[in-house]
């Protein structure tokens, strides 16, 4: 056996041989762990695996390389290490249970409206308490640190704490009761106390919700659990939306309900089932009050659902002839007021203009007051090209130009109209028109020429017409291509109106 310098040059070798060997086989379980997690990363890049699953392999496939590694080294080098390798088991142990955990909630938790699983109070506190059972493990049987005293010498600063965080930590247990209890889902609308959102995000302390004006206003969850909670979502999606309309009271009734249920199924965003009602609710000396009763997908939809509604009975009342109560007049038609009594002389425009031709006066009179005048100054740009729009202009007095490229391609004067395209097909502006004089001009809405079309079913033809006209002068010299265009306007004509 050698002595001396070569008995420890024989030492250090057969050391180096031992070290190199336990490194081979901890880079080669490194090797396996890093080409393992890169396929799981792949998968989940690719959905075809959820990332608390891919964690959750990953890690029960570390834990197995470590006891690999464990029981392939030589039983010194294991002893030595068993420190390293419990404390290693230990962090698989717990990157194993918080996958776990993120996977079975992820099974069970809504959607939320950005296609992110909902965050779950009990998700949260279950790894939490896994945390504790593992960190007290790891202290008492591979640190061999006793936490009975230290826990018993804090207990006044722990009360101290407790005590201090009262608020936080009954916002903590009302947030857990939330959850248990589940009273609105994440996307869910609500109203707690006055406010009214779309939940977003419910934590350990509050609830997040963001406002109609978009504005993110944070609940504590302990006000939530004590004030009155409305959801709208629940247990119906839809909701029911009730307004009052007054009516004259010689106005029958049965023919106030017909007008309202007709303006009901004509308004947008209002539900055919459940059918909406019409019921007559007071009786007034001077108004009878109506109210009106239907229902609405969603509830961020239900200012444009009441617009609808109001703006489809106002027309419906003026077709059937039902006056608005004065005071109800008064707010609803302050800037039609101008229009209310038409003029000889607006009288005879309007009954010069083609598209219109044959309305009786009381037609003409009614559309006036369906519509809305203006009146632009001498050099006044009355539209614009390119933007786009839904009225056309009858002129009633004076004078005005069209323009395309600043170069004038007619005059028009009292009795003509412009601005039809737009209002037929919704089409963008093809010209700009200015004042030549003081001019005064009818601005016709759509629902204002529905109103025409269903007194005068001839307007249709001459819509027709006016179609056709345009087609031959834009394609002259090909009668294929005015033909598909005229058909193709009037279908555009046909699904606004028809």
């Amino acid at each position: 056996m050698p002595t001396g310098p070569l008995s420890f040059l024989a030492g250090l070798t057969g050391l180096s041989h031992a070290f190199l060997a336990v490194g081979a086989r901890v880079a080669a379980a490194l090797a396996v762990f890093v080409a393992v997690t890169l396929v799981l990363r792949l998968l989940c890049r690719r959905n075809v695996i959820s990332c608390s699953l891919g964690g959750l392999v990953k890690w029960l496939c570390g834990l197995g390389l470590l006891w690999l590694l464990q029981w392939s080294l030589p039983q010194d080098a294991a002893d030595k290490g068993q420190t390293v390798f419990s404390l290693a088991g230990l962090m698989s142990l717990w990157m194993i249970a918080r996958n776990g955990v993120d996977f079975f909630f992820l099974k069970i938790s809504p959607v939320r409206g950005d296609g992110k699983p909902g965050r779950h109070i009990l998700q949260d506190l279950t790894k939490f308490l896994i945390l504790a059972v593992l960190f007290g493990w790891g202290m008492r049987d591979i640190l061999d640190i006793q936490l009975g005293p230290l826990l018993t010498s804090s207990a006044i600063l722990t009360a101290v704490i407790g005590l201090s965080m009262q608020d936080t930590i009954g916002s903590l247990f009302s947030g857990l009761l939330l959850q248990i209890e589940k009273p609105f889902q994440e996307g869910d609308w609500i109203r707690v106390g006055d406010v009214e959102g779309r939940v977003t995000e419910v934590t350990w302390r509050y609830t997040k919700v963001v406002t109609l004006d978009a504005n993110a206003v944070l609940l504590p969850n302990n006000t939530v659990a004590k004030e009155r909670l409305v959801n709208y979502d629940r247990p119906a999606s839809y909701l029911r939306q009730i307004i009052s309309i007054p009516a004259p009271v010689d106005a029958p009734p049965v023919a106030v309900k017909s007008a309202i249920l007709t303006a009901l199924r004509r308004a947008e965003g209002v539900l055919r089932d459940p059918a909406p009602a019409a019921r007559l609710h007071e009786i007034q000396p001077d108004r009878i009050v109506y109210v009106a009763v239907f229902y609405i997908a969603a509830f961020n939809g239900r200012l444009a659902a009441i617009d609808a509604v109001l703006s489809t009975i106002w027309y419906q009342f003026m077709e059937q002839g039902i006056a608005i109560p004065a005071p109800m007049r008064q707010i609803v038609m302050t800037e039609r007021a101008e229009n209310v009594v038409a003029t000889p002389e607006q009288l005879a425009a309007l009954a010069e203009v083609g598209l219109l031709s044959g309305m009786a006066e009381a037609d003409m009179r009614l559309l006036m007051r369906a519509s809305v005048s203006r009146s632009f100054s001498p050099g006044q740009t009355v539209m614009a090209k390119g933007e786009t729009g839904t009225t056309m202009n009858i002129i009633l007095s004076g004078l005005v130009g069209v323009y395309l490229n600043d170069r004038e391609l007619a005059r028009l004067s009292a009795g003509q109209i412009f601005g039809e395209m737009a209002l037929l097909t919704g089409e963008p502006r093809q010209a700009d028109v200015r004042a030549l004089e003081p001019t005064v001009c009818l601005v016709v809405d759509r629902e204002g020429f529905r109103m025409v079309l269903a007194r005068h079913p001839v307007v249709v033809d001459r819509v027709r017409t006016i179609f056709e006209t345009r087609a031959a002068a834009n394609h002259a010299s090909s009668k294929p291509d005015a033909t598909a265009e005229a058909m193709s306007l009037f279908a555009r004509f046909r699904n606004l109106f028809l």
